[in-house]
């Protein structure tokens, strides 16, 4: 599956959907912390555009997160 733009606010929901919780916000980031297999995660969401590239939201997703692509389009 092709990622694309996707939608700034909508991947801030999807991670909260997942159990993510917004620990704070540094000026245009919103940085979220949950818990993945186990494993806590801790890293930010760039909201200062209404959408987050393609190779941003690759990286959040896999390096970041953890989870598939997959994973994370059942919750967006």
């Amino acid at each position: 599956m092709k990622l694309r733009n996707i939608d700034s606010k909508k991947t801030l929901k999807a991670f909260q959907k997942m159990g993510f919780e917004i620990k704070a916000q540094s000026g245009t980031h919103v940085i979220v912390t949950g818990y993945i297999n186990g494993n806590k995660k801790t890293f930010p969401i760039p909201i200062h555009h209404k959408e987050i590239p393609e190779g941003t939201i690759n990286d959040i997703i896999k390096r970041e997160a953890g989870i598939t692509r997959e994973e994370f389009f059942k919750y967006y």
